[in-house]
C-alpha cells in the first residue's frame, strides 16, 4: 500500500481519467475525495468505490468558485484531519476556430483549466504547508506543449483557448514547485496524449469520433489511443513518496507522439 492513511482529493473525478485516478489512488491506501460538478457522477463513483471496500467521500464542487473551493478543503481537512495530495484534474474544451472563437469559449476553458488549478492549489497548499507534508499534481495535455492541432482527424476547430491554458498549467506548476518546495511540497505535471474518455465525444458526431480516434492512433508510436489508467499510473508516481526527490517536472503520457517529438 504505497499510499497507506494518505487523503487525496482529485477535481473532476466523476467520469473519464479523474475516475481511474481515483480508483488507483485508493487501491493504492488513499482516503479519496470525488470532487466534481456533477452530483450524479460523484455518486456513482463514490458507490464504486465503497462497494469495494475503500474509503471515499463525494463533494459537489465549481472549481471555478474560490468560495466553493475553500468550503470543499475545509470539509474534508475536517473530516480526515489532513490532506496530503491534490490532483488538478477538472477541465473541459470548447473548440472553436480561432477567428470566431469569442469571450465566452475563451473564458470558460481558462477558468476550469487554468483559475481552477489556482483556486484548488491555494485553498490547499495551507493544510499542507502547516503539515509540512504535501503531493500537488497538477493535469495538463500535450496540446499545452506544442502538438498538433485540435483541428483534422475528426475534430471539429482549433483549440486555442485549450492549448493556451494547459501551457499555463504547465509553466504555474514550475512556479509552485520553487515557492512550495520549501514547505515539503512537490508540484508536478502529467500531460496526457490522446485518451478515450467521455470527452471524446462531446464535442463530436459518433462518425466524427471514430474518425478521431484512428487519427490519434496514427499520431504515435505506440499505435494505440491511452487508457484513464495510463495516466492513473503516472499520478500515482508523483503522488506516493516513490517521487519525494522530484518536483516542478512534466511528464507527458503520449504513446510517444510523433508530432510532438
Amino acid at each position: 500500500m504505497r499510499l497507506k492513511d494518505k487523503v487525496a482529493i482529485v477535481t473532476g473525478s466523476g467520469s473519464g481519467l479523474g475516475r481511474a485516478m481515483v480508483h488507483r489512488l485508493s487501491e493504492q491506501g488513499a482516503s479519496v475525495v470525488v470532487a466534481d460538478i456533477k452530483q450524479e457522477s460523484i455518486d456513482t463513483v463514490v458507490a464504486e468505490l465503497q462497494q469495494a471496500g475503500r474509503t471515499a467521500m463525494g463533494y459537489k464542487v465549481d472549481v471555478t468558485n474560490r468560495r466553493q473551493v475553500q468550503d470543499m478543503t475545509k470539509s474534508v481537512a475536517e473530516k480526515f484531519g489532513h490532506i496530503d495530495i491534490l490532483v488538478n484534474n477538472a477541465g473541459i474544451v470548447r473548440p472553436r476556430p480561432w477567428l470566431t472563437m469569442d469571450d465566452a469559449d475563451w473564458d470558460a476553458v481558462i477558468a476550469v483549466d487554468l483559475k481552477g488549478v489556482f483556486y484548488c492549489v491555494q485553498a490547499v497548499a495551507k493544510y499542507m504547508m502547516e503539515q509540512k507534508y504535501g503531493k500537488i499534481v497538477n493535469i495538463s495535455s500535450v496540446a499545452g506543449t506544442g502538438a498538433a492541432p485540435f483541428g483534422g482527424g475528426g475534430s471539429p476547430a482549433g483549440n486555442g483557448n485549450y492549448s493556451s491554458a494547459k501551457a499555463a498549467v504547465i509553466h504555474l506548476t514550475k512556479t509552485l514547485a520553487r515557492e512550495l518546495g520549501p514547505h515539503g511540497i512537490t508540484v508536478n505535471c502529467v500531460a496526457p496524449g490522446f485518451v478515450v474518455t467521455p470527452m471524446t465525444y462531446t464535442t463530436r458526431t459518433k462518425e466524427e469520433a471514430e474518425k478521431h480516434i484512428e487519427s490519434r492512433k496514427k499520431a504515435c508510436v505506440m499505435n494505440r489511443a491511452g487508457k484513464p489508467e495510463d495516466t492513473a499510473n503516472a499520478v500515482l508516481f508523483f503522488a506516493c513518496d516513490e517521487s519525494s526527490f522530484v518536483s516542478g517536472q512534466l511528464l507527458c503520457v503520449d504513446g510517444g507522439r510523433i508530432d510532438r517529438m
